[in-house]
């Protein structure tokens, strides 16, 4: 049972959560007053393995010297002891005080933490159903999965995981004999999991499944159960094989493949309230593009209109044609799962299949989201799962995919709606969705979404307007059942102006009062609220601050009304069609609805209501309570001290999901509301503004990210936490160089080394790394040797391995030989990567720097010299992630030098390189520069589609806004080299938009604002471009080089041509040509030549040898 803790905030007497839980089945998570500490926090495996180990101990007590011989075996005493005390200093910064500690020679941990292991076991020993039940639940996986290297976990593991059959099996039995499959079922799949080898488990599913109509599935369950044994040196019982007999014969079970309403039904009745919608009236022109859908059998159609045009009516319409044709239908709403709940939209539709048929695979279960792992890998993986669980769903057919209310949803769902939509022919997808149109504004997740969906061919647009009077007439008649008279079609029309769901407001209106059609219909709803009586009154009241969908027994208690009053205040709801029930919960007949009711609503009262809810939330939440709802509530309630917890753990929660930019809008907010306190919490704020640091770095908000952790160093600074100072100054360094601004990241760099505590290492290796990129070889070889030194005194193995590389980098630059210590590697790859010290590596600085040093001054063949010694040393280390770094640099200096061939070869080797390793950054700049590349050989078609999936896989990548300005600013070029001016323009618009949250950023700024120059010109636009020019040209006199200048000469040039002034438009191309010459820079140097050519004079021959390098007149 949960130890009770009062905590400052909630009542006297109130029962409240503990303040420390520690959870370590199928996970390793700590929330610390609800909300969990981010995963970042935990880098260091010490403190980590200290924790696991004392809670896992009887008693929560351990001698000093058993600790240490449980923890560093192979440690000499002092250096244990020196472990074990690191590991608690560290323990009480990560948790906030002594909750381990080190008493009479014992480790302790205090006995009010929480730990979910002692849970489980205190409920199975408790025994009946109930306590059987929360025991399972609180079995989430093996103890401490991924930790399969330490001996003392691996004997309790096995202990829990027979603790789980022992109470699985039994409550499984009992719900199959209570007539339950729907709970017995994935309980039997999770008990095999556990013990593949269960033949009873086995058995009992398979009979289950072969009695709700799943025959199939249940002979892959009997194969399933013949593999296992078959693993474990066991036959199959003749038990079991007379029951695959008797299935096979059709004696068990009844041959229903689906639930009692087929996807269209259930859609209907979820969506629109009714299993049997009236018809459609005049949409014909519409219906024909679902048919056309339909019979191409996959494609992607965005429905955009206002509200209550019918927009959900017409996409349940297109569902009926699907599924008449042999579809699956699947639907879901965005907004059920919550505001900011990272793909929402997508666990709405999975939560409600497999509430249906549990054995439908959940993509967004909890093994899904490891805490150890990038946001890239998550990201990845949810996405894969997904396509995986669609088809589970389509059982072979194609998928109808209804995604309502568009408008609400979560960037992470819209990113992988993208990746549905690219992917859908292959998985036989039509994806309908619907969106209102005034909720698409620039810059909003929704307008980017559809921006990319539009750009890139994946989904066509499809405005919904009003009815005319003649479908308003036939609307009219289906409401009344017969020949409505014209004067009272002639006045709804005139009311309602043909808005499909004001017309049936008006309709019931006047046909319950007797009266005329109102004239205001909102008005109208809320009176015909009013005359239902007070308690529907308070109810509606209730149910609309709670939201679109609610939960009735959570609502009930709020209304004050007792359990009788209330189920008939709802009953005469769902009646007179103010509220529709859909089999999983209730919500408003339509948004409107609940608008009507949310007006009427005092803000005195609204509060008190939200207040009110989020009591009820919090008493019914259980061990893991809503966040995100809880936040609201108490924002709503004028509660913010109470709000800031929920929003802390929000964004935790939403970061360990990877739905970054719903975790910076928690962030951000909680920091808003912290800063509003009258006496702030220093140390709350630190955790915060480096968590939120870490997210804008990981979206690419280079500028955001840098803020948040000078901020973050300088309170770390005043606190008297030196490692936490020099690391937020590291990571501040890194957002500066992903940005180009190596200057200002060396300053942050030198600020961090002056009280380092254990990070000088890598403080002195990202030293090296900018000083090598900048052309500082020797400094480079300096700090490489620096860092050595630093990493040989802290055992950190990782980082010694790569200063060796980093001198042999340096060395290889300037001439000299590689040192024997360069060139040995005592230390295994996976002993570095097991180690206890291991800095954080968030991106490959390689990767993101080899645009930028093409705008200083160092030539091509130096650079690229560079990028090959890369690759050769990632040969050597068996390093393909770094391998495939060097050859995109190769290919990017490559392209640069008019070399095209080999560009192409490295690019595409580059990319091979990095789909294998799964780096999706990695993947988009190299399908970024392959765009490039095959815009500059003609080849548009081709370019088109590499540019399209780069933004898709951007959309997942790490350092997001980067690689997706780029790209944009690619797809500018590729769209003037086709001709699409207006296309270009579109793009030119996302990646201003993109770069704008990016931040200040070199290497975009040279990439996208030349692309704007051309794109003002061709517009004829001459002032905005000229004022482009002059951005550039700041830029380059402020942080540039040699091949910046250039870049900004030729734009100039540009511009002078267009306004005529011709002899200084050469003299400019001709400034710039030879920069780009003198840098090795021939592509660009020819594009010169090509526009010289244009405006007339003598062409040199030299300048002819350089024009033919152009293929596409049009990219010049």
């Amino acid at each position: 049972m949960e130890t009770q803790v009062h905590r400052g905030g909630a009542r006297p007497g109130e029962p409240v959560s503990p303040l420390l839980r520690l959870y370590l089945l199928g996970r390793f998570e700590v929330v610390r007053e609800d909300a969990p500490i981010p995963a970042h926090a935990w880098r260091r495996r010490r403190p980590a393995d200290l924790l696991r180990l004392v809670a896992l101990t009887p008693g929560r007590a351990l001698g000093r010297d058993q600790t240490i011989d449980a923890l560093w075996p192979d440690k000499d005493p002092a250096s244990g002891a020196n472990n074990l005390h690191r590991a608690l200093y560290d323990l009480r910064q990560i948790l906030g005080g002594r909750w381990v500690d080190i008493e009479r020679g014992q480790v302790r941990m205090r006995p009010d933490v929480w730990v979910d292991v002692d849970a489980f076991e205190q409920a199975i020993a408790d025994g009946g159903r109930e306590r059987l039940a929360e025991a399972v639940s609180l079995y989430r996986g093996d103890l401490c999965p991924g930790e399969h290297d330490a001996p003392w976990l691996s004997a309790r593991r096995a202990v829990l995981r027979a603790r789980f059959i022992e109470a699985a099996y039994p409550l499984a039995r009992a719900h199959a004999e209570a007539g339950a499959p729907a709970q017995a079922i994935p309980l039997l799949r999770r008990l095999l999991e556990v013990d593949p080898a269960a033949e009873d488990a086995h058995r009992q599913l398979m009979r289950l499944l072969a009695e709700t109509g799943r025959r199939a599935e249940a002979l892959r369950q009997y194969d399933a159960c013949e593999g296992a044994l078959r693993t474990a040196g066991v036959a199959v019982s003749e038990d079991t094989r007379l029951l695959r007999q008797a299935i096979q014969r059709g004696e068990v079970g009844h041959p229903q493949a689906r639930p009692a309403l087929d996807g269209v039904r259930r859609a209907a009745r979820r969506l629109l309230g009714t299993v049997d919608p009236p018809p459609v009236r005049g949409r014909g022109a519409i219906l024909l593009l679902f048919e056309s859908l339909v019979e191409r059998g996959s494609g992607t159609l965005v429905l955009l209109g206002e509200r209550g045009v019918g927009k959900t009516r017409l996409a349940v319409e297109g569902a009926r044609i699907a599924q008449s044709r042999g579809a699956v239908v699947l639907s879901c709403v965005a907004g059920a799962q919550g505001a900011g709940v990272p793909y929402g939209l997508f666990a709405d539709l999975f939560r409600e299949e497999c509430r249906l048929a549990p054995a439908v695979p959940d993509p967004f279960a909890d093994a899904n989201f490891d805490g150890r792992a990038s946001a890239e890998a998550v990201r990845l993986r949810v996405f894969d799962a997904v396509i995986r669980g669609l088809a589970a769903l389509g059982e072979g057919r194609p998928v109808y995919l209804l995604l309502d209310e568009l408008h609400d949803a979560d960037e992470s769902s819209l990113n992988l709606l993208h990746h549905l939509a690219l992917r859908a022919a292959a998985q036989r997808l039509m994806i309908v969705g619907t969106c209102r149109e005034d909720r698409i504004h620039a810059g909003t997740p929704i307008q980017m979404a559809l921006s990319h969906l539009d750009g890139g061919r994946l989904a066509r647009g499809i405005r919904v307007p009003r009815l005319g009077l003649v479908a308003t007439r036939e609307q009219v008649a289906d409401l009344v059942g017969g020949i409505p008279p014209d004067a009272l079609v002639e006045q709804v029309y005139r009311v309602t102006d043909g808005c499909p769901f004001l017309v049936e407001e008006a309709v019931r209106a006047q046909r319950e009062t007797g009266h005329q059609v109102p004239a205001e219909p909102r008005a109208g709803l809320r009176a015909r609220v009013a005359r239902l009586g007070p308690r529907v009154e308070v109810l509606l009241a209730a149910a609309a601050v709670a939201g679109q969908r609610f939960d009735f027994e959570l609502v009930r208690p709020v209304t004050g009304l007792t359990a009788h009053e209330a189920v008939g205040a709802l009953e005469a709801c769902l009646e007179h069609g103010l509220l529709d029930e859909d089999g999983s919960g209730y919500h408003f007949h339509h948004g409107l609805v609940r608008d009507a009711i949310l007006d009427g609503l005092e803000p005195v009262r609204r509060a008190a209501l939200h207040g009110a809810l989020a009591d009820a939330l919090e008493a019914s939440a259980g061990h893991e309570p809503p966040s995100e709802a809880l936040a609201r509530h108490r924002r709503e309630a004028g509660q913010p001290e109470r709000a800031l917890r929920h929003l802390v753990a929000a964004g935790h929660r939403a970061a360990a999901r990877a739905g970054l930019r719903e975790a910076v809008a928690f962030y951000a907010e909680a920091l808003e509301l912290l800063a509003g306190q009258a006496r702030p919490d220093a140390a709350q704020r630190l955790e915060l503004l480096e968590a939120m640091g870490r997210v804008q770095l990981e979206l690419g908000e280079v500028s955001g990210a840098a803020r948040s952790f000078g901020d973050a160093a300088l309170l770390a600074g005043g606190a008297g936490r030196p490692d936490v100072r020099a690391r937020t100054h590291r990571l501040a360094a890194i957002a500066h160089a992903a940005a180009g601004r190596l200057d200002a990241a060396l300053a942050e760099v030198a600020a961090g080394l002056e009280p380092a505590g254990d990070e000088p290492a890598p403080l002195l290796h990202l030293r090296a790394q900018l000083d090598w990129h900048r052309g500082a070889y020797a400094e480079a070889r300096e700090s490489a040797r620096a860092c050595a030194d630093a990493a040989a005194r802290s055992g950190d193995a990782d980082l010694l391995a790569r200063s060796h590389d980093l001198s042999a980098l340096a060395r290889g630059m300037l001439g000299e030989a590689s040192t024997p210590e360069d060139e040995s590697d005592a230390v295994g790859v996976a002993e570095r990567r097991a180690q206890d010290a291991a800095p954080e590596h968030p991106l490959d600085l390689h990767l993101v720097l080899w645009d930028r040093d093409l705008l200083g001054d160092l030539g091509c063949a130096e650079l690229a010299r560079g990028a090959g010694l890369l690759v050769d040393r990632a040969r050597l280390r068996d390093a393909p992630e770094a391998q495939a770094a060097g050859r995109l640099g190769e290919g990017t200096f490559a392209l640069a030098a008019g070399q095209l061939e080999a560009a192409e070869l490295a690019i595409r080797a580059a990319l091979d390189g990095f789909r294998a390793v799964g780096s999706a950054l990695g993947e988009a700049l190299a399908l970024e520069r392959l765009g490039v590349l095959l815009t500059v050989l003609g080849h548009l078609e081709e370019a088109r589609a590499v540019l399209g999936e780069a933004v898709v896989v951007a959309e997942r990548s790490s350092l997001r806004r980067h690689a997706l300005t780029r790209i944009h600013a690619a797809e500018v070029r590729h769209r003037l080299a086709s001709g699409l001016t207006a296309a270009a323009e579109d793009a030119l618009l996302e990646a201003s938009e993109t770069a704008a949250r990016h931040g200040d950023c070199l290497a975009c700024d040279a990439a996208f604002r030349p692309e704007a120059v051309r794109v003002a010109l061709a517009r004829g636009r001459i002032p905005d471009a000229d004022l482009e020019v002059l951005s550039l040209e700041e830029i380059a006199r402020q942080r540039g080089g040699r091949g910046l200048a250039a870049v900004a000469r030729l734009a100039r040039a540009r511009v002078l041509a267009g306004q005529g002034r011709t002899g200084d438009a050469r003299a400019a191309l001709a400034q710039a040509r030879f920069a780009f010459l003198a840098g090795g820079q021939r592509y660009d140097a020819a594009r010169c030549a090509r526009l010289e050519a244009r405006l007339g004079g003598p062409v040199p021959d030299e300048l002819k040898a350089l024009d033919a390098l152009v293929r596409v007149d049009a990219d010049a």
